[in-house]
């Protein structure tokens, strides 16, 4: 595996153990904002650019965290 792999599972974990499932939005933004985690709050949807996640949140509950890639298909 490569470095970047490896740094994007090491990402994505920390975001679980920062927002567990279940925990709200209000929980989830003060522990991103605690560690100093760039994020773009767009109300049900949080995306965070540096670790390629994506979290969402139904009726203000966090169901799932996903993560994203920025190559560009050809």
């Amino acid at each position: 595996m490569n470095i970047s792999i490896l740094q994007e599972q090491q990402h994505f974990k920390q975001l679980q153990q920062l927002c567990p499932l279940q925990c709200s939005i209000a929980f989830c933004l003060n522990q991103l904002r605690g560690a100093q985690i760039q994020f773009l709050n767009l109300g049900n949807f949080i995306i965070c650019p540096e670790y390629n996640c994506l979290i969402i949140f139904k009726y203000k509950i966090l169901i799932r965290i996903d993560r994203f890639t920025n190559k560009q298909q050809s």
